[in-house]
């Protein structure tokens, strides 16, 4: 597959180990499923049903009597109030605090919401603020924190987390990166892997927003900037120094640099994962953490792009200004397979624009707070360095001038 493209992009490791640490994960906050009528149980490779309203827990996307990874653990349910049936994620008293959750790259189940709800669109979290704060954690809890208060936030699926905004771009900001994109020049046909069978798996064309047309056009700045909005964690990269350099652990988050993919009809991109594999992200020494894709115009037929691990499978259509937000690598810096998708063909006589930009993290070893970083991230360790040798001529150390 392509590897990430960033300015000065390195390869290899960021530290000199063998294997992959994971983040300090934080305690999950307890959470707790609710249905206005009985709740909704989720059984692994099973549509949801109806389980009985006696019952007074239940485990939500697992089977207990199986030794596999659980999927969120057993959950206590509830009653709440929430329109249409849909579950409810919500935080539950300490008594109720539900077992360690699997970290998201171990679990193989997904917790869907109702057909009907991810066949409306969506569950839209403007209606549903006793869902905000237990969905926030989740999202906290093994990707990155979503800001539920988000205008026009509809969540597809819970976990695999999977969310849409409409609005996200406006039709003149898409336009306007369309025109730009088809007047550059730089729209070469799509890099990246073939498979096992020597077939390309995709057949588009795509340009990264650096060249001189694009590097400061205003829908750039627009995407970046919604982004950060969205995930709070992300606030004032764009505007940093390493907002487009490979992440360290000083500075542990960064975006590729975007781009703008063009399919015609009967062009696509065959099922594939975002996240880099484990021994390719621990020698690039980060990970790809959150997908941000903005269609950039309506597709009348085809162009859906495809979640094909969920059950039925979930096909989100392109909406001009609509933005799908889904996270292929997990803080754990592992893929996510549960996320893996297509990008289904555009019906010849249409076709699809698409910009898409990728939140990396750092995959090395993060520093203790008061402890120099180790010897791997060179970086880092420059960086350090010089801080000390600016205090100790502040301070009248090594000889200086007082």
């Amino acid at each position: 597959r392509a590897g990430g493209m960033f300015t000065n992009a390195r390869a290899g490791k960021a530290d000199g180990s063998d294997t992959l640490p994971s983040e300090n994960m934080p305690a999950p906050s307890p959470l707790a499923v609710a249905s206005t009528s009985a709740p909704i149980r989720v059984e692994p490779g099973r549509r949801a049903s109806r389980a009985s309203p006696s019952v007074a827990s239940s485990s939500l996307g697992h089977d207990a009597r199986k030794k596999s990874a659980p999927g969120l653990g057993s959950l206590a349910l509830s009653r709440g109030r929430l329109s249409r049936g849909c579950a409810l994620v919500t935080r539950a008293s300490a008594a109720d605090a539900p077992p360690a959750i699997a970290p998201a790259h171990l679990r193989t189940t997904i917790t869907p919401v109702p057909p009907d709800i991810a066949a409306s669109g969506g569950m839209l979290l403007a209606d549903q603020p006793g869902m905000k704060a237990g969905f926030g954690d989740l999202t906290a809890h093994d990707f990155l924190r979503v800001d539920v208060d988000a205008p026009n936030l509809r969540v597809l699926c819970i976990d695999p987390p999977i969310l849409t905004v409409d609005d996200f771009l406006t039709h003149d900001e898409c336009d306007a990166l369309i025109d730009a994109a088809a007047g550059s020049g730089e729209m070469k046909v799509s890099a990246v892997g073939g498979s096992d069978d020597g077939i390309n798996i995709r057949t588009s064309k795509t340009c990264t927003l650096d060249s001189p047309a694009l590097t400061n056009h205003p829908t750039k700045k627009a995407i970046l900037a919604k982004a950060e909005a969205l995930l709070p964690q992300l606030a004032g990269l764009s505007a940093s120094k390493a907002a487009f350099k490979p992440p360290t652990s000083q500075s542990p988050y960064s975006f590729e640099l975007p781009q703008v993919a063009h399919y015609e009809g009967g062009e696509y991109f065959k099922t594939h994962e975002d996240a880099f594999p484990d021994d390719v992200a621990r020698r690039k020494g980060y990970q790809r953490r959150a997908t941000v894709l903005v269609y950039l115009n309506d597709v009348a037929e085809g162009g859906a792009t495809r979640f094909d691990k969920l059950s039925p499978p979930l096909d989100v259509t392109p909406v001009k200004g609509r933005m799908l937000l889904f996270f292929p690598g997990t803080k754990a810096s592992m893929p996510d397979a549960r996320t893996l998708h297509t990008a289904l063909e555009a019906v010849p006589g249409h076709e699809k624009w698409i910009s898409q930009l990728w939140v990396c993290a750092y995959a090395g070893k993060h520093a203790p707070e008061g402890k120099p970083p180790g010897p791997g991230d060179r970086a880092a360790r420059r960086a350090a360095e010089k801080a000390a040798k600016k205090a100790a001529k502040k301070g009248g150390g090594g000889g200086g001038r007082r």
